[in-house]
């Protein structure tokens, strides 16, 4: 809604019978606090034929529009004839019987009507409900039966209407006409909200193809979307133009809505100015949406592959505060080569949708490259920096891909022309639903800042016997320790554990109670005998791995309960175990030992080879396990990990914390802690992954982003005759790793040194994913000499606070030296804050990290 400045009593008792008249002034975007489900709601018909345009929520009903001719209800299969337009209930899903308007041709937008139970309609159609001629292309219809709105007439129009959007009491309208009524408009027209009669107020022409002159791909003049900030007060407009009111405003063009009239804003860009495959594309820009809170907006491309420099086949953000000319991205994202045909931007999240094999793919032309990871036909982007976050249901077959995304305040509809979601996991024929309701909230990105605690690995530290370095809930969710101890990781389908094989499903038992027999710990929650991973398949044999130091000696605890009633009596499942080759459990069959409902826990002493390898093979029917735990039984010391307070002035005595578990910190190559989780590089070109609380470290798991087992061998379906897969390339600060020093995060980048660079480098990063940039960066003011300290010799200690950046001297230094830092540029010199010829306190270690 407008934002409204000193007015009368009188003036807002006008304005308040105006908006009760025509409803709010802009159709504002929702905001979520999470990543929608990645499960699709079965509350969606499945649509027969064609494609998807438009989607829109009026009330408790959902309207969808395009190209196809009939729709089929979810669970009934009855068919409805339904050309073009039709409504389904937001509940159930089930096609609107009542609601039967006759397009005679495509619908291309939809947006709320007017007035309540109305829903503005557009596109290239010529006839409404076979009343022929005299209509134009824009028109209003009554949600409960489709009937057209009497009190409201657009002008005829000589092209199609092709995006719509209110703002106060008028419509912004465009399309592919040069007429509105007797009145030449090229492109853009607006009318009134409430009549649909001309209005003066839009008088901006947009003229000229981007790329055909003569020769290549021809199509259509004119905006193919547009959107306006929720405050009414700016607009942008996306289409195949080169000119606007005869200005150089190339497939895109800001309007400033505060005048006594529309006038062009002073935002230009060239970066839109590329032909990207003249031959097949007319214009290449497809769609746009700004955020909720109007700061930004988002365009994606189609184009083919192009390279980084182009803005082809990617998306892009841009600041709807900025001008001037030449105005550059905020970020960027490529799919090396692969169309984006929609976004919805959410606060959360911007989705995208397209045809896209790949995300985080600049240097990919057809190909996965180096930061690539799979997001077949969906990718949810991190709005800071635009990296792919976790989120990533997949399409497949992806078809011309994911035309519409439309979020309402519960979730996110895709209409597309594939009958699938995932890799055929899901039937949604043409349009799915992803409630917001099982979504995953991001992590906040909390980081550390002076005065702190400074945590430096690779210090001797005692071990206490009954260490616990593993539990796994098998097959559930995450649950609380109950013992002060380490908590038990989820091991779900949509979050499997990091340490079991591809083999094995999952399910859950709760509708009836168990007892626990005396071998299962006292630690050991009942809850983890709710849930479990089963293996159906014998190739491969479900195995699990963890990896321990060698020559730790620990116990391997199995947790197990028969409380399914088809496994209820003795030799109905059956299975052996074997722990590092050696069968420990043969013919195990759980109700034979303690009985039906009973939890029970074997236990077997084991000398860590470097991995304990627990394999279960077939014997009765399936294996299944419960719960995982692995506690060390030896106590000692260790390489481990200690900490001191320092605020930036002060440092605190070093004190051990813990950490000993085996982790090769000597070969450490930075460190990060992001909320309650730590991010570390090794010499081994490995990140890993591992919760810490200040105290208690959690199982460390290779953290790689780029591998997911349901896409990493599954053939794209475009290129049949090929091996091509959906297989992604890691990003290349992995290759990077055995010579990097030192790690911080903050605001969305991940920052390192590299030894014997005197530069401090970045990449965006995603908290949500782990995902990193394909794209490298260096700090402004690094990399020279004029600093009286440099980069080039650094020892592990990097973090940002209070406006400068701190990092320790290598060699035989030890000193801890400060610089101004932005982040983005440095300014002024260096300076040693600490150090052992300062105050006695040596600050050198491998990736020493800092908590909030």
């Amino acid at each position: 809604m407008r934002r409204l400045g000193r007015t009368t009593v009188a003036g807002l008792a006008v304005l308040g019978a105006v908006l009760l008249a025509v409803g709010p002034a802009t159709a504002v975007q929702p905001s979520h606090d999470r990543t929608v489900s990645a499960v699709p709601s079965t509350a969606t018909p499945n649509i027969n034929d064609g494609t998807v345009n438009a989607i829109v929520k009026v009330g408790d009903k959902v309207f969808v529009g395009g190209t196809f001719t009939a729709v089929t209800d979810r669970g009934t299969g009855t068919v409805h004839a339904r050309p073009n337009l039709f409504a389904f209930d937001a509940t159930t899903g089930l096609v609107d019987t009542a609601f039967t308007p006759v397009i005679n041709d495509e619908v291309m937008t939809l947006q709320p009507g007017p007035v309540a139970n109305t829903v503005l309609v557009g596109g290239r159609f010529t006839g409404v409900n076979n009343v022929p001629g005299g209509w134009s292309k824009l028109v209003v219809l009554n949600t409960a039966d489709g009937t057209l709105l009497s009190s409201f007439k657009a002008p005829s129009m000589n092209g199609a209407v092709t995006t719509v959007k209110r703002f106060g009491n008028r419509l912004l309208v465009g399309g592919f006409f040069t007429t509105v009524g007797p009145d030449t408009r090229n492109g853009l027209a607006s009318l009134d909200a409430l009549t649909g009669a001309m209005d003066p107020f839009v008088q901006v022409a947009l003229t000229g193809h981007h790329n055909y002159n003569g020769t290549g791909a021809n199509s259509s003049v004119g905006p193919t979307e547009v959107d306006v900030t929720p405050d009414g007060t700016k607009a942008v407009v996306l289409g195949n133009f080169k000119q606007a009111n005869g200005g150089d405003y190339d497939q895109v063009v800001m309007l400033d809505l505060t005048g006594a009239s529309a006038a062009i804003a002073p935002w230009h860009t060239n970066r839109f100015d590329d032909t990207c495959n003249r031959n097949a594309f007319d214009k290449w820009v497809r769609d746009l949406d700004i955020s909720p809170d109007g700061s930004f907006f988002v365009v994606v491309t189609t184009g083919g592959p192009q390279g980084a420099s182009s803005l082809c086949d990617a998306a892009s953000r841009w600041e709807i505060s900025a001008t001037g000319t030449n105005l550059q991205p905020t970020w960027v994202n490529h799919t090396g080569g692969d169309t984006l045909l929609s976004v919805a931007i959410t606060g959360t999240a911007v989705y995208v949708g397209g045809h896209q094999r790949w995300m985080n793919n600049p240097e990919g032309s057809d190909r996965a490259r180096q930061g690539s990871v799979a997001r077949p036909g969906l990718a949810a982007l991190e709005p800071m920096n635009g990296i792919p976050m976790a989120w990533n249901p997949g399409r497949h077959p992806r078809g011309i891909g994911a035309s519409a995304l439309y979020a309402t305040e519960d979730g996110l509809y895709v209409g597309s022309d594939t009958e699938w979601i995932g890799n055929f996991d899901y039937q949604r024929g043409r349009i799915a639903y992803f409630p917001l309701a099982g979504g995953q909230v991001p992590p906040q990105g909390v980081v550390g800042a002076l005065p702190t605690e400074v945590f430096f690995p690779n210090n001797s530290v005692s071990i206490p016997a009954n260490d616990v370095l593993y539990r796994v809930n098998a097959g559930g969710p995450a649950l609380t320790a109950t013992d002060g101890l380490l908590n038990w990781d989820a091991d779900t389908n949509a979050a499997p554990s990091g340490y079991h094989n591809t083999g094995g499903s999952t399910n859950s038992i709760s509708s009836n109670t168990i007892t626990l027999d005396a071998s299962v710990p006292a630690g050991t929650p009942l809850a983890a005998f709710t849930d479990r991973r089963y293996d159906p398949s014998a190739a491969p044999e479900m195995m699990w791995n963890f990896p321990v130091a060698a020559g730790t000696q620990v116990e391997v605890r199995l947790s197990f309960a028969a409380r399914d009633w088809a496994y209820h009596a003795v030799g109905e499942r059956v299975f052996d175990i074997k722990i590092d080759g050696v069968t420990v459990a043969d013919d195990y069959d759980t109700v034979a030992a303690v009985g039906y409902k009973v939890g029970h826990t074997l236990k077997f002493p084991v000398t860590s080879d470097g991995t304990i390898n627990i394999e279960f093979l077939h014997g009765v029917l399936d294996p299944a396990v419960d719960a995982v735990e692995i506690v060390r039984t030896s106590a000692g010391t260790g390489n481990g990990v200690a900490k001191r307070a320092y605020d930036g002035s002060v440092a605190g005595a070093l004190t051990a914390v813990g950490g000993a578990d085996g982790t090769a910190w000597q070969n450490l190559r930075g460190a990060f802690l992001i909320d309650d989780t730590l991010y570390y590089g090794m010499s081994d070109s490995n990140i890993y992954k591992r919760t810490f609380d200040g105290v208690n470290f959690g199982p460390a798991v290779v953290h790689n982003p780029h591998s997911d087992p349901r896409w990493d061998t599954q053939l794209v379906d475009d290129k049949p005759t090929t091996t091509l897969t959906y297989a992604a390339v890691k990003t290349a600060i992995y290759t990077e790793l055995p010579n990097v020093r030192s790690m911080f995060y903050s605001n969305g980048r991940l920052y390192y040194t590299i030894n014997g660079q005197n530069a401090l480098f970045w990449r965006a990063f995603s908290p949500d994913s782990g995902i990193a940039g394909a794209v490298r960066y260096q700090a402004n003011g690094s990399g020279t000499s004029t600093a009286l300290e440099n980069l080039s010799a650094p020892s592990g200690v990097l973090f940002l606070s209070g406006g400068y950046v701190y990092w320790s001297r290598g060699g035989s230094d030890g000193r801890l030296v400060r610089r101004a830092f932005d982040g983005t540029s440095f300014t002024g010199t260096a300076a040693a804050v600490s150090g052992p010829t300062i105050d006695n306190v040596d600050w050198r270690s491998p990736g020493a990290f800092i908590r909030g």
